[in-house]
């Protein structure tokens, strides 16, 4: 066999342990809902290096992302959703929070963006007697979105667009701190 460069991803090599060992576990996907100003935060680690990683907390879900393409794309895909975003109330009451929750539990989610995610909208129309708004529907890859009101997704949408500015210069290109 000739020499080829061979480069793994972490996830190749956890698959690669895994099958080694006879097993295998994946999440396929998961969803969250959310109403009202979502708690985000951005960070950035080793910026301008190729070892640069941004992570976003997005109210439960915590993405990782190394280049300003995967950022970039997810941002400009969830501003697309604007205009889906205009049939949601301003602010969902909190009294009607409730009707929002699946289960008496709280479930966290880490995820690794990487490429081009598929990035899909939909809007979810209130169904006469049923206690869930009409709902805005974003799906990133793995991660559904199930958005309550205009200020989720602004919210929302202010995170992934300052995730898309901060891996926006490339490596080398930031000046010496």
């Amino acid at each position: 066999m000739g020499s080829r460069n061979q480069t793994s991803t972490s996830t190749e090599r956890a698959m690669a342990a895994e099958a080694a060992r006879g097993g295998f576990s994946s999440v396929g996907n998961i969803a969250v809902r959310v109403a009202g100003m979502v708690p985000t935060r951005v960070d950035m680690r080793f910026a301008g290096t190729p070892q640069q990683q941004l992570g976003i907390s997005l109210g439960t879900i915590l993405a990782y992302m190394s280049t300003h393409l995967t950022a970039q794309a997810i941002a400009d895909k969830w501003a697309a959703a604007a205009p889906m975003a205009r049939g949601l109330s301003q602010v969902l009451p909190v009294g009607r929070h409730g009707a929002m929750a699946s289960g008496p539990w709280l479930l966290s989610a880490m995820v690794r963006f990487a490429g081009m995610p598929t990035v899909n909208a939909d809007v979810l129309t209130a169904q006469p007697g049923r206690e869930l708004p009409t709902m805005l529907r974003i799906q990133v890859g793995p991660v559904t979105w199930e958005l309550a009101d205009a200020a989720a997704y602004s919210s929302m949408l202010s995170a992934w667009r300052i995730a898309a500015d901060l891996l926006a210069a490339p490596c080398g290109d930031n000046p010496p701190v």
